[in-house]
């Protein structure tokens, strides 16, 4: 009986290590199915039928009720997930209090390589009850030496297989309920109490698994990690100096791993050195003829996470996250230290090229983040000097200061592409390569009032920059970029003030949505600049209903949570919303009277459309108190066209010019128009008339006009009577009497009147006479003909 019992001892043993074996390689359906089979195999015999240990259980019994099927434990993705507890977690931010550290989770012991690892399935020394049960080994023990004792533990090591393939699967339930099994098999053992209190701190119980920790602990041969898990429970629950105290004690009793050592240190607050030291390792990693990036991206993120010691090498940091595929840890890594220090060029360098270069960047807001990173840099001359130093030491040659202008032009043009590219399909409110053009304009006006003040206040601890003239600390390098940069930088409250303080509005309106009309309305698009001011407000806004003038700009709403985001340079004034909205409108008159100008001057004009934006930009003007002004403003813009086409000889374009301005102008301006137009169109009359073969019809109609317009000309009067008696002549000679003697009936009305004005004019009394001569002359062939 004893000889037997020893045989299927020695086959559950074996039993196990294959489990182990498999579930290091991946293979957790055919580890589940060793461990099961081991269980059957040391399963004690049963006192009641007298059967031998290792006979298969019947159906109903307890242990086939509820133990989970072998068919249906998921298959792991790798051997890392399959050798330990699933989700192992970055160690603690050793930025916050000791109170707040977070440990690894105690369900997933780290794998470490100075220290027994219980997580690792080929190396379960911790997992099993007992030292002399080492994992990975087959132990096929004396036939003669077996006792019950033996039978036990191979069940209990069975029995933990089985939980901690659950505790893998997520199934945390069953997991206890294995262990539970392994607790009766062995009950003094450890290395149950020790995996339940890995599955109860997985489920969140962290009282449970505080005192399965302890009670592993007191066991005759304590499991090695018990100290480590209890303390990262410890620290969990707030208990910083208790798990201090833990980890210390397991220092004493042999070397931790890493990330205890982590924990330690961050617990300790010699947190900087051992960050220190994994930066090193990370390099270290790097090099060689097989450089370990993935080991390295690992150490570095580690290093940051216990000690963000920004600098100089940031941006090594971030290159090796990269490497390693951590690009995101990388961008978050460089968004710190840009806040920390905005003017460290480098940083915001590499922070550009990697949010240029992202794949994952798709959403409107990355692309945002990129753009206000090149905003930063195209007017910093720190990084063009830095970038024209290094061309030369790598091409040995000069590169002189006076092609940075260039060289930016270029750069604008290569993002604005790229960007294009990028922005597709990601639903961003405006096109990329005008948010490019609207941060690098607002960065060149930030650019050029810091230089009124080498030192604008910042924050040297990385807070928000304050405004020009703040005392409360020390002054902190320039804060270059554009609107994006600002809210980027969380320094929006701050920007605002400073921007208040400027004796002008320029860095106001650059930093807001208006940057996008002012741009275009410097680059001479008054059209693009009125399209731009069609929506200021942003998509949550948008979908509000709410009752507006309809002339006036649309803006967001006072509640809205993203204004001052959207618009840094108004968060400084207590009216920012309605001061916005009348910039707006006092930015769509002059886009409208620019617009009106360009209309009229444009080949071919466009009179009516010119009219038509001149009249809109008398409604602005009205409603922000500047009518007159505007309107005297609108005049001389038609005025000086007018002359402009007077002088090139095209005088039916400047009639038509200031028949266009006088139809959208009041009265009170409207004699500076009839003038000019009195004038213009005598001399398209006149010039019309003595034009060879010329039907006299229409001069004569702009004389008359030009009479009407100015009844004190006296070329205008003395050429229409002139004209009227040509055209009688032309009626006489198309055989109307009755035309020719209406004509001349207008002709001397006309010229008598003129010469009541200008009583001693020897021309025009001598062009009367004529023209009464030839009336008398026409109503003469008119009573003898009867007609």
């Amino acid at each position: 009986m004893g000889a037997r019992r020893g045989t299927a001892y020695a086959a559950a043993r074996t039993a196990c290590a294959e489990g182990e074996a498999r579930w290091a390689r991946g293979d957790a359906p055919g580890a589940e199915a060793s461990f099961r089979r081991a269980a059957d195999l040391a399963r004690p015999a049963r006192a009641d039928d007298g059967s031998p240990p290792g006979t298969p259980l019947t159906n109903g019994t307890p242990e086939t009720a509820d133990a989970p099927e072998t068919t249906g434990a998921p298959e792991t993705a790798d051997a890392s997930e399959t050798a330990g507890a699933p989700d192992t977690v970055d160690p603690p931010d050793t930025t916050d209090p000791p109170e707040t550290v977070n440990p690894p989770d105690t369900a997933d012991p780290p794998e470490t390589t100075d220290a027994p690892d219980t997580a690792d399935a080929p190396r379960a020394a911790a997992a099993a009850p007992r030292a002399t049960h080492a994992p990975g080994t087959t132990h096929t023990p004396d036939v003669v030496d077996v006792t019950a004792q033996d039978g036990a533990d191979v069940l209990a090591r069975a029995r933990i297989g089985l939980g901690r393939l659950r505790l893998a699967a997520g199934d945390t339930g069953q997991a206890l309920v294995e262990f539970r099994r392994a607790r009766e098999a062995d009950p003094g053992g450890a290395a149950a109490p020790f995996w339940a209190g890995c599955a109860l701190a997985r489920r969140g119980d962290l009282a449970a698994a505080e005192a399965c920790f302890t009670e592993a602990l007191d066991r005759p041969d304590p499991h090695p990690r018990a100290a480590v898990q209890r303390a990262y429970v410890r620290a969990k629950s707030g208990r910083a100096a208790a798990a201090l105290d833990d980890l210390r004690a397991a220092a004493r009793a042999g070397p931790l791993d890493d990330e205890a050592r982590w924990v330690e240190a961050a617990l300790g607050g010699g947190a900087r050195q051992v960050a220190l030291r994994l930066r090193r390792a990370a390099l270290t990693a790097l090099g060689g003829d097989a450089p370990d990036r993935e080991r390295a991206a690992a150490l570095t993120a580690a290093s940051w996470g216990l000690c963000r010691e920004r600098g100089a090498y940031v941006p090594l940091y971030a290159v090796t996250l990269v490497a390693g595929g951590r690009r995101d840890a990388a961008v978050g890594l460089l968004d710190d230290a840009t806040r920390h220090d905005p003017a460290d060029h480098r940083v915001t360098h590499a922070l550009a090229l990697m949010l240029l270069n992202s794949r994952s960047g798709t959403d409107s807001s990355t692309l945002e983040r990129c753009v206000g990173a090149w905003g930063a840099l195209l007017h910093d001359a720190a990084f063009w000097e830095r970038i024209r130093r290094g061309a030369a030491s790598r091409y040995g040659v000069d590169v002189a200061e006076s092609l940075v202008p260039d060289l930016r032009t270029a750069l604008c043009e290569h993002l604005a592409r790229r960007l294009a590219d990028a922005g597709a399909g990601t639903g961003a409110r405006v096109p990329p390569g005008l948010l490019l053009q609207r941060e690098a304009e607002a960065a060149r006006l930030l650019d050029a009032a810091a230089g009124a003040s080498p030192h604008l206040p910042g924050a040297a601890d990385g807070s928000p920059p304050r405004p020009p003239g703040a005392t409360d600390g020390p002054p902190g390098p320039p804060v270059r970029g554009g609107p994006l940069r600002i809210a980027a930088l969380g320094a929006v409250r701050e920007f605002g003030a400073f921007a208040a303080a400027r004796p002008d509005d320029a860095l106001v309106h650059a930093f807001s949505e208006l940057g996008f009309a002012h741009m275009q309305l410097r680059h001479g698009l008054p059209g693009d600049a009125l399209a731009a001011l069609g929506e200021l407000r942003c998509p949550a806004c948008r979908a509000r209903a709410r009752a507006a003038d309809p002339g006036a700009a649309p803006v967001c709403e006072a509640d809205c949570p993203r204004f001052d985001e959207l618009n840094p340079g108004y968060a400084g004034l207590a009216d920012r919303h309605a001061r916005l909205a009348r910039d707006a409108r006092d930015l769509a008159l002059h886009a409208r009277v620019t617009l009106g100008h360009d209309q009229l001057r444009a080949e071919p004009p466009d009179f009516g459309a010119a009219a038509a934006s001149l009249r809109r930009a008398l409604v602005h003007a009205r409603e922000l108190g500047r009518y007159r002004p505007t309107q005297a403003k609108v005049v001389g813009l038609a005025l000086a066209a007018a002359k402009d086409a007077h002088r090139a000889g095209l005088l039916g374009r400047a009639v038509a010019t200031l028949e266009a301005a006088r139809t959208v102008i009041g009265a009170n301006e409207r004699p500076r128009i009839d003038g000019q137009l009195a004038r213009a169109l005598a001399d398209r009359g006149i010039v019309e008339a003595n034009r060879e073969g010329a039907t006299l019809d229409a001069p004569a109609a702009d004389l008359r006009r030009s009479v009407d317009l100015s009844p004190h000309g006296r070329r205008a009067q003395l050429s229409l009577g002139i004209v009227l008696r040509g055209l009688a002549l032309q009626r006489w000679g198309s055989g109307s009497l009755s035309g020719a003697r209406a004509v001349l009936e207008e002709a001397v009305e006309v010229l008598t009147a003129a010469l009541a004005r200008f009583p001693d004019d020897p021309e025009i009394a001598e062009e009367r006479r004529r023209a009464q001569d030839e009336l008398d002359f026409v109503r003469e062939q008119f009573d003898e003909s009867g007609r």
